[in-house]
């Protein structure tokens, strides 16, 4: 279970201080996968950067399980938009990475990484290095490293937006996938309302700058199988725009 209560996050600068993130409050099961969006500002990534345990000083109470943030303890997977690969190690390298650092070479799983690669679509690319893979392959290496961690959970910061269209929904199914095999409580942080759509089980809509929750969804349509092309699928999409809109104005005049 992920735990934000009373969550407040203050930044400090010349001109005064002011407030990320306000009064947060949010439950997520384990092996769930929420969705966060919101307008640009709104703290989405001061969010990510409170469970990454880079962001410390804030007030209220965030817990993985029971325990404070602390990723020396816990094991906290994290996929950025850039795909944070080293561009001098190998794809084998890049995904027993997190697995090394955390516990050790010797914990090492052979046989996990075929066939975390062979399930993300990159077997057989183990002796490449980054520059000689493709944005979605280099996508699909960041997924196995943070799958291979077996994480207590799993950051995505914008992961996919800098692909093109076909490869991200592509990369999106990869992903699904590869979570319905080994479910890991997840949070998404992204600008997509489809992809919002597609890949969280709890939608949480964020309000403009200090960001305060505004609308819990539980996806009702999250799994349906050929999800892009059932009417409930643009049917919800309209509405959570709608909703977005509606309340992000209503925000600002306030």
């Amino acid at each position: 279970m992920i735990d934000i209560k009373n969550l407040t996050v203050t930044y400090k600068s010349k001109g005064g201080d002011y407030a990320a993130l306000e009064n947060i409050n949010l439950e997520i099961p384990d092996g769930e996968i929420c969705g966060i969006i919101g307008p640009s500002g709104c703290g989405k990534s001061t969010l990510l950067k409170i469970f990454a345990g880079i962001i410390t000083d804030y007030d209220g109470s965030v817990k993985i399980k029971g325990e404070a943030v602390m990723p020396n303890r816990q094991r906290i997977g994290f996929i950025p938009q850039n795909y944070g690969l080293l561009p001098w190690k190998n794809v084998y390298q890049n995904v027993t990475l997190g697995i090394k650092i955390k516990d050790g070479k010797d914990k090492i799983s052979d046989g996990d990484v075929e066939h975390t690669l062979r399930q993300l679509g990159i077997g057989g690319l183990e002796k490449r290095y980054p520059h000689e893979l493709s944005g979605g392959q280099q996508q699909r290496v960041s997924l196995a490293r943070a799958f291979l961690l077996k994480p207590d959970l799993l950051l995505m910061d914008e992961p996919f937006s800098a692909l093109d269209a076909i490869t991200r929904e592509e990369i999106q199914d990869a992903f699904l996938e590869a979570w319905k095999d080994e479910p890991v409580s997840t949070i998404l942080v992204t600008h997509h309302v489809e992809e919002v759509i597609y890949l969280a089980s709890k939608i949480v809509i964020l309000s403009n700058a200090p960001g305060r929750v505004q609308k819990v969804i539980n996806n009702p349509i999250f799994g349906m199988e050929n999800l892009r092309n059932r009417k409930e699928y643009i049917s919800l999409s309209l509405e959570l725009r709608r909703m977005m809109k509606e309340d992000w104005i209503n925000d600002r005049q306030k």
